[in-house]
């Protein structure tokens, strides 16, 4: 709750800049070397993990593309006048989730697991020009830049999931009261697999976008960025899924319906469905020849495709680009 507040608080300040009045930003003090741009993002987002549409471990081929979901963001970007470099600073709300049962992979399907992962991305990535193009549309002034991205990001993340209704703890446990139709629980205080794992994690986002800057004169610019950003992660717990069947011993009765929620009333019509006892931990055997739940082998990964739109906080000197190409006005503050 407290993470969803900061966020709320920065999304309205952020909103307070772009729309600041001219009066107001007139009496900012900013080092006049830098170009300084505020603005507001929107996205979707999808992962690569345990829990995949073909149960295959690749960059994007695990993604359940239809399990998309949507997201926002604010965004701070400064570039000093004259380079090409450019520094930004995000701060995003993700959300990722999948399903076994929406596979189309026997073996996830019968393991029958899910989750949904709220997270919070604070990202400070540096982007750098690959092309750049511009011309003018009546009284605009317009610019195009294709630029690569790249740097790292702090992301607090808490994968939740539901009790199955076909499980067969489901109405023990609303009885005992640990649990109420539809109720999202916490995966990481009930340990599914016996151990604790970190909320706060770091990433590595890398990507492209596409900027189209377009100014009327006024010397603050408007930028709209189209970008698709992949991160690499050292972690295989985004979706609470990585080793083996832990001791239910160890749990409390919803941790334990929560590990396991493989059942005969979802077990597909099929001759080559696998026992559910293999998803499940085994009394007696060893514990390093307990049933794998995830593949430990793997690390989660999860990307974001986004639109934003920003402006230019200040407003610089105009001047004519040199090369013939571009035609019109350019303010020094474009990209």
């Amino acid at each position: 709750m407290g993470l969803s507040r900061l966020y709320l608080l920065l999304s309205t300040g952020a909103l307070l800049l772009l729309m600041g009045v001219p009066q107001a930003s007139a009496q900012l003090r900013w080092p006049n070397t830098w170009q300084l741009e505020a603005g507001l993002s929107s996205h979707v987002a999808g992962y690569s993990g345990d829990i995949g549409h073909k149960g295959r471990y690749g960059l994007l081929s695990d993604t359940q593309w239809h399990l998309v979901q949507m997201g926002g963001g604010i965004s701070v970007r400064a570039q000093q006048k004259g380079k090409r470099l450019g520094w930004n600073l995000d701060v995003r709300r993700i959300r990722i989730q999948g399903a076994d049962s929406v596979s189309n992979n026997i073996v996830a399907f019968v393991r029958n697991l899910h989750f949904r992962n709220d997270m919070t991305e604070l990202a400070a990535t540096a982007d750098y020009p690959l092309l750049r193009l511009g011309g003018g549309a009546g009284q605009w002034t317009l610019s195009h830049s294709l630029r690569a991205h790249a740097g790292i990001a702090l992301l607090h993340h808490a994968p939740k999931a539901r009790v199955d209704r076909d499980n067969p703890c489901y109405d023990k446990l609303i009885e005992m009261g640990y649990t109420t139709p539809g109720e999202w629980h916490d995966l990481r205080s009930v340990r599914t697999e016996g151990t604790p794992y970190d909320t706060w994690i770091l990433t590595a986002p890398f990507g492209l976008s596409w900027t189209l800057t377009a100014d009327n004169g006024s010397g603050r610019p408007w930028h709209l960025t189209l970008s698709g950003l992949f991160r690499w992660t050292w972690t295989d717990r985004l979706d609470d899924i990585h080793a083996q069947y832990a001791n239910p011993w160890d749990m409390t009765p919803l941790g334990l319906a929560l590990t396991s929620q493989s059942n005969l009333a979802d077990q597909p019509p099929c001759p080559g469905a696998p026992s559910i006892s293999t998803f499940q931990y085994q009394q007696g055997l060893q514990e390093a020849r307990q049933p794998q739940r995830g593949n430990m082998d793997t690390r989660d990964c999860y990307w974001t495709i986004g639109l934003k739109i920003s402006r230019s906080l200040f407003s610089g000197p105009v001047e004519t680009f040199h090369k013939k190409r571009f035609r019109g006005p350019r303010v020094e503050n474009k990209r």
